[in-house]
């Protein structure tokens, strides 16, 4: 199994982390069942005035929510699945070993972590595949597969890379 990849010059690393969590949660995704569902959020992202935005500027975490909804109405029609997710960190204090632990504990669990990771040059949501004692990996739409345990930090300026655990996503399908 192979991420779905973003363009070059897209800035919807949004709507490819939920593709690609889809995938990770069990759901069937051949490229044309992938287009479809891709077609289908960006035609929801139109339709509510919100698809030039996320082409300029990329997405918060509002417009990931608002992206993961669209996923989740999606599921249900077409898969007959339930989706749902949660942020498990919002407005609380934890030691970076205590993010990765139970990043891993989720993902052992069956379930997807859609992470945001900002530094100097990208501001990118990926999906997190693992980690061992040197990187975290990184089920990714660009280029970024691994990140070293060493440049990535959930506290600002701290390092290379920073992990926003505010804007960190848990979701998990039930069939």
């Amino acid at each position: 199994m192979k991420p779905f990849k973003q363009g070059n010059l897209d800035r919807f690393c949004s709507v490819y982390s939920v593709l690609n969590s889809m995938q990770l949660l069990g759901i069937n995704l051949p490229y044309y069942k992938a287009q479809k569902m891709y077609d289908y959020i960006i035609d929801q992202l139109n339709i509510y005035d919100s698809f030039f935005d996320t082409a300029e500027y990329g997405a918060d975490y509002k417009r990931l929510e608002q992206i993961m909804s669209y996923a989740k109405e999606y599921v249900k029609t077409v898969f007959k699945a339930e989706l749902s997710y949660h942020r498990p960190f919002y407005n609380q204090k934890l030691f970076f070993d205590e993010i990765l632990n139970y990043m891993q504990t989720q993902r052992n669990a069956g379930k997807s972590v859609i992470i945001r990771v900002r530094s100097k040059e990208i501001d990118h949501y990926s999906v997190f595949y693992g980690a061992n004692d040197k990187r975290i990996r990184l089920f990714d739409s660009d280029c970024l597969p691994s990140i070293k345990l060493d440049q990535i930090s959930h506290i600002k300026d701290d390092a290379k890379y920073q992990l926003l655990i505010r804007q960190m996503y848990v979701l998990e399908l039930y069939k």
